[in-house]
């Protein structure tokens, strides 16, 4: 067991708190830096009157059997999840009950009846299906698009719009841009694992119960310090710098994005090929959000996934022509349906999502979320009438919380070049500087990169044989 190696992690997030709380289970001295008062970054909830919303629109592909629920056993957690039988509804095009389990082939069939799949197309749908549940040439797909993926079995329409908004669902990009090699990785674990689900008292709980685990362990949170520069000596991690003051460091961990990470140590400590790749990486779509609080109980679901009435690759036209859709996809969970301590006893949150533009302006985040209200309205007409409050959450809210002037909603785009082994490393060229969260080192959706990450650190830090896994 490591002893004494102080220890700096910049960042309160999933992956920072799965890293920290990791590190100090093997006797690290570590020390988390976060700028805000409370842990979370995209994952963090908030509380008004008496309703807790997460500031993002989260399920977890996941649940216990990914890597949340690895972290939490690891650390002897206390993380819970909920999850329900059927996983959503699908609306909008179609109208269908979603099962948590699709494996067996009956209800594959009863898949692509209810999605309109035409008959003479079973058979290029069926060998999809089974090709994205087998798992097998993710590597040999990463540099492929998802669309070319898709059209090497089918070119049904219904086929190619679940896959183009469950691609949006999964990465925040649409089919053209997304890596079929990544969407195989994650399709796979996601359905094979069936534990699609949320954890009992909200998103926050997740990097909530890593950061009770590390404090338990002897490890020190600092909230409202933001770190303003990363010390290098010789080569080597000296320190990290507040306002507050200077903090030493053998260990230097950044949650930040590698980018804001070249910007606290400076550029001029890395290679310049380092450099250039990292200021040429693409990003993902931003995410706006309404969050509703109901006087009563409006929508029976625990998750509800709109597709809308479009031809399958103009769905997600609006985000690169920068305007409103025409007919939004929404993914929309009802997070007090799956914990009633969510909301006050009789009433109901809702959490309405969908793509933007990253960079979007206020104006045209508001006109898309007006569209997704309009919706939902639709969808569920009594919704209107029982609204205590709504929140709008618009890229400029995601651009506060996180840092990142775009304000997309996950980080470095999972796009053909940029996924498995093409991900940034999570050892910088720095000695002592480390990388965790989404932004390095994993595959799979949102926040369960960010774990996957930490795991993948703690064991290179620890001394485990072999290649970085991607996990």
């Amino acid at each position: 067991m490591a002893t004494n190696r102080k220890t700096v992690v910049i960042g309160a997030g999933v992956g920072g708190a799965a890293a920290a709380a990791l590190l100090a289970k093997e006797g690290y001295q570590v020390t988390v830096l976060e700028s805000h008062p409370f842990s979370g970054g995209r994952c963090a909830s908030m509380v008004k009157d008496g309703f807790k919303y997460d500031f993002g629109v989260h399920m977890f592909s996941r649940g216990e059997r990914g890597p949340h629920g690895r972290v939490n056993r690891r650390l002897a957690g206390n993380l819970a999840w909920v999850t329900r039988d059927p996983a959503c509804r699908v609306m909008g095009r179609v109208e269908f009950d979603f099962r948590l389990d699709i494996r067996p082939l009956l209800r594959q069939f009863g898949v692509a009846r209810k999605l309109g799949v035409r008959t003479k197309n079973y058979i290029g749908a069926f060998r999809l299906m089974r090709s994205l549940l087998s798992g097998r040439g993710v590597e040999a797909n990463d540099a492929v698009s998802l669309q070319d993926y898709v059209s090497r079995f089918t070119d049904d329409d219904m086929v190619h719009l679940f896959m183009n908004c469950l691609s949006q669902l999964y990465f925040a990009l649409s089919y053209r841009q997304a890596s079929a090699g990544e969407f195989v990785w994650c399709f796979s674990h996601m359905f094979n694992d069936a534990s699609f689900g949320y954890p009992a008292g909200g998103s926050g709980r997740i990097p909530g119960s890593f950061l009770q685990a590390f404090e338990k362990l002897g490890g020190s949170v600092r909230f409202g310090e933001a770190t303003t520069r990363i010390c290098i000596g010789n080569g080597k991690v000296m320190g990290v710098e507040t306002a507050s003051g200077h903090h030493d460091a053998d260990v230097v961990i950044s949650s930040a994005g590698i980018v804001r990470t070249l910007d606290l140590v400076g550029r001029q400590h890395f290679p310049n090929e380092y450099v250039t790749r990292a200021e040429r990486l693409g990003y993902s779509n931003a995410y706006v959000t309404l969050k509703y609080a109901l006087d009563r109980r409006v929508i029976p679901y625990a998750v509800v996934f709109h597709m809308p009435s479009l031809p399958p690759d103009r769905v997600f036209d609006y985000v690169e022509e920068r305007r409103p859709p025409d007919d939004p996809y929404i993914f929309m969970p009802v997070p007090s349906n799956l914990d009633a301590s969510l909301a006050p006893e009789g009433r109901q949150l809702v959490v309405a999502g969908t793509a933007a533009p990253a960079g979007a302006t206020p104006e045209l985040c508001d006109a898309i979320l007006d569209r997704v209200h309009a919706k939902v309205c639709e969808l569920f007409p009594d919704l209107k009438r029982s609204i205590v409050w709504q929140l709008r959450s618009t890229r400029l809210d995601a651009t506060e919380l996180t840092n990142h002037a775009a304000g997309e909603a996950i980080g470095m785009g999972q796009t053909p070049g940029q996924v498995g082994r093409l991900r940034p490393e999570l050892a910088t060229p720095v000695s002592g500087l480390w990388l965790v969260g989404a932004d390095a080192g994993s595959r799979g959706i949102g926040t369960e990169m960010a774990s996957g990450s930490a795991l993948n650190l703690a064991d290179r830090l620890m001394g485990v044989s072999g290649p970085a896994p991607v996990k």
